[in-house]
């Protein structure tokens, strides 16, 4: 099973519960990592380089039905900040740097065991523009979801732990 890489695989270890017992017991945990890179659409203005990319990692929650595994993430997006200088013996910010603050974004991931990914923005814990979750548009396979379109590459992936 350690090179199963199917999404069974997935959920199997998501349904195993609690994996130890004791003062302070472990209980099976999948995690999930949200990629979102928008090649040369950020910042506007083209004779500049930097990408956008937007990420979130965090726990997802198995259902009662033990079909779906579901969770809201904070989702974090780099920040250009051109020219930004050294300052009393910090280094200087790189063009790319993500924002270490605590923002409104967020992202609701969802996948089912038959293989459907969504995700849903929200800011402050509300749809943004009140739309529903969209569909992640790829298989599972290679033990991520990674879906490509004209100008953007999204992927969804899954880390198998556990937590106490």
């Amino acid at each position: 099973m350690a090179n199963d890489t199917t999404l069974k695989s997935v959920f199997d270890h998501a349904k195993q519960g609690q994996l130890s017992s004791g003062e302070f017991p472990k209980f099976a945990a999948v995690r999930a990592t949200f990629v979102e890179h928008f090649p040369n659409s950020h910042p506007p203005q083209a004779s500049e380089t930097a990408d956008l990319v937007t990420y979130a990692n965090g726990l997802l929650t198995l259902s009662a039905n033990k079909k779906k595994l579901s969770g809201e993430l904070k989702l974090w997006r780099n920040r250009f900040v051109a020219g930004m200088p050294q300052f009393f013996d910090a280094p200087a910010t790189d063009d790319d740097a993500f924002a270490d603050e605590d923002g409104p974004l967020t992202v609701v991931i969802s996948v089912t065991d038959a293989g459907a990914a969504t995700h849903q923005r929200r800011l402050n814990g509300n749809p943004i523009g009140g739309l529903p979750p969209a569909n992640i548009d790829a298989t599972f396979q290679n033990a991520m979801f990674v879906e490509t379109g004209p100008a953007s590459v999204r992927s969804l992936s899954f880390t198998l732990g556990s937590t106490q």
